[in-house]
């Protein structure tokens, strides 16, 4: 190169490189051939000296092409206005500091850069172009305004520290799929994407220290992090995602070895897709709001979570939350939570799995219907105090689920259309205390430890508790609806066996059934209650008959007035006593003749009386005198009442026998 044709400027830099003095043009323009040709060896060293450039606040002319080229030297650009775009495909380079310089873009693609890539604050109307690059260093784009469709194109980058887009303006989508970052990459604050296309695009990236996409940080498109692998944790607190018409935040099949954070104020217009996700810590959604009207708000079926999942307090979710087969080692901890997506599915729990608890309580609220199926929750599943509504549909449908503890509807906890809970282990109490319930309650082929109906219980509509079986049945008899199905329902024991009256008016609600006299008998004489076991029994044989045909009534009738259907036998004995004293007072005083007086043997009006009576045991005398007009038909009518009680006594101890 040729000193005098250098400009006044250039001379100051090619005079201030060997020394790596800094040197500060403004607004004076620099050749970018120059720079190019110091930094490949036109300018000799100086003995003992490391050169560098080191200019700002210049105008850099031409452009500044190191294509392929082996530069040992820093070059340091800052507060600059270049013309073109720099190019660096292929090069070898120490640090790049393009700092706070106006730059029409940057090509950089599979270059090598030592020491870090630093364009903090730089405006830049076109795209940076780094596919397959390697930054050894930090690479630094915070405070950066981009203005170009795919703004940062960077597949396969590798950055060995961080990467870092802090208070970023990217007008355009950042592409870094398939890069790796040794540190971390941060996006606090930045605002990235163009309304209706992609923001954040970083399938399959590897980011070691952990992607923070935190407080002030605004996406406008698609952000997708499917397939990425993140150390630590990731973190969105306080994000706010806008893709209304899509997906806003894409992270399926998203790994981090830590927690994953989407909580602090978070909002996400658009679908959150967590589908198939897996984490070592925990998901926090607290003070989140998701909106997707008519579709997914949350998307995370199959994900795993190492350490429980939290979204209280503060949740909303317009649109359906949707967690099906997911599991979770620790709790689901929904407390306080707003769900919202009328006439469809507000919350999906299908095949759930979770090693803790499963909360719903606390002021939760869900407009439309939560469905948990065929799931297995170790410890309780609680709705206390939660407000759930779907009316004209069901708000839950619990079905073929286990549990560990109880399934708690209490405190408070109201229902606006039907509750279904069926083929369902429970491993304590099925709570109804101080529930009300606007819809009908299902409760079909549940096991539970305990069933408990309070006093301020309100059962507005139809129970169906058929094929249903507690330990303890602990309840109030009038808090039960007018419709009510107990056909197959079993329990052991009662919490307060309470009057038998009161009980009895319970089964009366519903329809004659055999099964539920049976079953409230059984457990009276569990409790050591045998005459209130007679009471259930006596009154099943009487609602029984009413549907039976006019003469099996008419027999039923007998033995009701007579012996109480066996279940009152001190009747016969009453029976029994009038008529010996009415026969004999009658055969005293009127003593029938006898069919041979010479043989017979002296009359006894009581003996005689006992003969008619008893149709098989015999005392000689109805053989040996036989009476005549009334007394015949007195006598028939004796023999008459005896075989009926006798066979009335005869079946009425055999069914309370059989029951014994």
């Amino acid at each position: 190169m040729i000193i005098e044709d250098l400009s006044e400027p250039e001379l100051a830099l090619w005079e201030a490189f060997p020394a790596a003095c800094p040197v500060d043009l403004p607004g004076a323009p620099v050749r970018a051939s120059v720079i190019a040709r110091m930094l490949l060896g036109a300018r000799e060293r100086a003995e003992g000296q490391t050169p560098r450039m080191y200019l700002s606040g210049a105008r850099i002319t031409g452009r500044l092409d190191l294509s392929y080229a082996e530069v040992q030297h820093p070059l340091i650009l800052t507060r600059c206005d270049f013309e073109e775009a720099p190019v660096f495909t292929g090069a070898r380079t120490g640090l790049v500091d393009l700092a706070a310089s106006r730059v029409p873009g940057l090509q950089a693609v599979d270059a090598e850069i030592g020491g870090g890539l630093r364009l903090e604050g730089c405006v830049m109307d076109g795209p940076i172009r780094l596919g397959g690059a390697h930054v050894s260093g930090t690479m630094n784009l915070s405070g950066t305004v981009i203005h170009a469709d795919l703004a940062v194109h960077a597949d396969g980058l590798i950055v060995d520290r961080d990467l870092l887009f802090a208070n970023a303006v990217i007008d355009g989508e950042i592409r870094v799929a398939g890069a790796r970052i040794g540190g971390t990459m941060t996006l606090d604050g930045a605002r990235v994407g163009r309304s209706g296309g992609l923001s954040l695009t970083a399938e399959g990236i590897v980011v070691d220290g952990g992607l923070s996409c935190g407080h002030g940080f605004h996406s406008y498109g698609e952000l997708s992090v499917q397939d990425a692998r993140v150390g630590r944790r990731c973190v969105f607190s306080g994000a706010r995602l806008s893709n209304p018409d899509g997906i806003a935040l894409n992270a399926e099949r998203l790994t981090v070895e830590g927690g994953l954070l989407i909580n602090g104020g978070f909002t996400a217009e658009g679908e959150v897709l967590l589908r198939g996700a897996h984490m070592t810590g925990s998901l926090s959604f607290a003070h989140a709001t998701l909106t997707h009207p008519g579709g997914r708000a949350l998307n995370a079926s199959l994900m795993e979570i190492g350490s429980g999942l939290r979204a209280t307090p503060g949740f909303v979710a317009t649109g359906e939350v949707f967690l099906d087969s997911t599991q979770v080692r620790g709790s689901v901890n929904l407390d306080g939570g707003r769900l919202s997506n009328p006439g469809a599915t507000a919350l999906s729990l299908r095949r759930l799995g979770v090693t803790g608890r499963l909360s719903c309580s606390e002021g939760f609220s869900a407009d439309g219907e939560i469905v948990l199926i065929n799931a297995k929750v170790e410890g309780s599943v609680e709705f206390h105090g939660a407000a759930l509504s779907n009316p004209g549909g069901r708000v839950l449908a619990l079905w073929e689920v286990i549990t560990g503890g109880g399934v708690d509807c209490c405190e408070g906890f109201t229902a606006k259309g039907t509750l279904s809970i069926r083929n369902t282990r429970i491993a304590a109490t099925l709570c109804f205390a101080e529930t009300t319930i606007d819809g009908d309650l299902h409760l079909r082929g549940v096991e539970a430890a305990s069933l408990k109906i309070g006093p301020q219980t309100v059962l507005l509509r139809a129970v169906d508790l058929r094929h249903t079986r507690v330990g303890v049945l602990d309840d109030i008899p009038d808090r039960w609806p007018a419709q009510l199905q107990t056909n197959g329902f079993t329990y052991d024991s009662l919490e307060a066996p309470l009057p038998v009256q009161e009980r009895l008016g319970w089964l009366a609600k519903e329809a004659y059934q055999p099964q539920p006299y049976e079953q409230l008998a059984a457990v009276y004489r569990r409790h050591g209650h045998d005459e209130a076991a007679r009471d259930v029994l006596l009154a099943k044989q009487r609602r029984r008959r009413s549907g039976q045909r006019l003469g099996v009534r008419l027999w039923g009738y007998m033995q009701d007035l007579t012996v109480g259907y066996g279940y009152r036998p001190y009747r016969a004995a009453l029976w029994l006593a009038a008529l010996l004293l009415m026969g004999a007072v009658v055969f005293t005083v009127h003593q029938p003749p006898a069919f041979k007086p010479g043989e017979a043997p002296p009359f006894n009006a009581f003996l005689y009386t006992l003969d008619l009576l008893l149709p098989i045991i015999s005392f000689g005398q109805e053989t040996a005198f036989g009476p005549r007009g009334l007394q015949q038909w007195l006598a028939a009518a004796m023999i008459t009442a005896g075989w009926i009680l006798a066979t009335t006594i005869l079946a009425g101890l055999t069914r309370a026998l059989s029951r014994q």
